[in-house]
């Protein structure tokens, strides 16, 4: 082959094997990284995500109606206060587990083990938790209530009057799920008369006109457990006794009221909710491009895999049929192709995993803009979420370029001594003559 034709075919074969390097180590190296489950956890756990949920994004001011519709709007005294029941209603452990479960769904679906992509969150267990979660939530508050010291002690039936009815507010509030400001103190009222004068001032508490109908029957059964904590003077003991029974059929109201909104298995649609916000993208559009999406990884991560390492190997074998019959240049041609082709990809790599995170982050905010309806700690979660994932996925290219870069080295080394192995090999055949010949001696 003369010189200038076997020129050309190295400069084009070189071209074809760098084409096919490239696509290898660094485009598919991206796009077969975004079916794996692992990459979207692993962004959630470094970006700290269920933690940031509770402390940034749900105490933002702008998600307090919304915050406070998931237990059901009963009325908690302040915003972060909802969130601490939240945060025991569903932990973040419960978070991790329905993430990954919709991330698992998720590539599922781009790996065509599953037709149709559904991301749903199952709120049954949570909801079963919320009495245990609000009750505690009251029992703490009670520990801090502000107890006011009536004016007067005696253990006349005014007096005894006076303090139902200041007693039955904090009760009639209880049972509409409200936390009361302050309660009367019950050691106001000498031993021997809360002895004495039990049944008549408990009469005067559910007899209060400010006390429903449902509460007064709830305290009417709870008599026996009351009557110990009042005959003890135990203000907060008191309160804490009629709070449980007093709450929980609110609780029960509440967690009915967000039941009615789901559907029977408890689930809720995410890709539904979206779709029905006002300005929120259809439910066919979505659909159209997570099929889009699916598609196109599967033709790169399919024939465009296969077609990158056929030109990858076919270009070496070729380049190396070039320079029959110098089995040097046959050597040295293709490693000095792949070494310096890995050390393209090897840079390319590089400069993609540094910048591309940064155009994620960008991306989100110019997409996602903060808002009434978004908040900006929301937004801000989903720009380093945006940033990790293109980090990890953008990331491990470095192993095969070095693994090309190496064995690019090897080949350029081996023809260097290519010319010197028959010398090599008889000065090693005449070493083992010699000593041969002195051992017989």
């Amino acid at each position: 082959m003369g010189t200038f034709l076997r020129a050309a075919a190295i400069i084009l074969l070189g071209l074809v094997v760098f084409a096919g390097l490239l696509a290898l180590l660094v485009g598919l190296n991206f796009t077969q990284r975004l079916d794996d489950s692992e990459l979207y956890a692993g962004a959630f756990s470094e970006t700290g995500a269920y933690a940031r949920i509770y402390d940034e994004v749900l105490v933002d001011e702008a998600l307090k109606e919304r915050t406070g519709g998931l237990l059901g709007n009963m009325e908690i005294a302040a915003h972060d206060e909802v969130v601490d029941v939240l945060r025991e209603v569903m932990p973040p452990e419960y978070l991790r587990e329905q993430v990954e479960a919709n991330i698992d769904r998720f590539t599922a679906y781009l790996r065509y083990d599953v037709d149709q992509l559904e991301i749903y969150v199952i709120l049954e267990e949570p909801l079963e938790r919320m009495e245990t979660a609000m009750l505690g939530r009251v029992h703490g508050y009670v520990d801090g209530l502000d107890i006011a010291e009536p004016e007067t002690s005696d253990c006349s039936p005014e007096a005894l009057q006076r303090l139902a009815e200041a007693s039955a507010n904090p009760f009639a509030e209880l049972s509409q799920g409200k936390l009361p400001k302050s309660a009367p103190s019950l050691s106001i009222l000498s031993q021997g008369c809360r002895e004495r004068e039990f049944d008549r001032w408990f009469g005067y508490v559910l007899d209060d006109p400010g006390m429903g109908e449902q509460a007064a029957d709830i305290l009417g059964s709870e008599v026996e457990d009351l009557r110990r904590s009042f005959v003890e003077g135990d203000t907060r003991g008191f309160i804490k006794a009629a709070a449980g029974p007093l709450v929980e059929p609110v609780v029960e109201n509440a967690a009915a009221d967000v039941r009615r909104q789901l559907p029977p298995d408890g689930r809720i649609d995410l890709l539904g909710w979206l779709t029905s916000q006002p300005g929120g993208p259809g439910r066919e559009d979505i659909e159209q491009q997570a099929e889009s999406l699916r598609e196109a990884l599967s033709a790169v991560n399919g024939p465009m895999k296969r077609a990158a390492l056929v030109m990858v190997v076919l270009g070496i074998l070729l380049m190396a049929l070039v320079h029959l019959p110098n089995p040097s240049a046959m050597l040295r041609w293709p490693g000095i192709t792949l070494l310096v082709g890995g050390g393209i990809c090897l840079v390319a790599g590089l400069v993609l995993n540094s910048v591309a995170p940064g155009m994620a982050r960008s991306a989100v905010a110019s997409v996602v803009p903060s808002s009434a309806v978004v908040p900006a700690p929301a937004v801000s979660l989903a720009g380093d979420l945006a940033e990790s994932l293109t980090q990890q996925a953008t990331g491990g290219f470095l192993p095969m370029a070095a693994v090309v870069v190496a064995l690019g080295a090897v080949l350029i080394v081996a023809s260097l001594y290519y010319n010197r192995l028959p010398e090599l090999v008889g000065r090693s055949e005449a070493g083992s003559g010699e000593g041969g010949r002195n051992s017989q001696t």
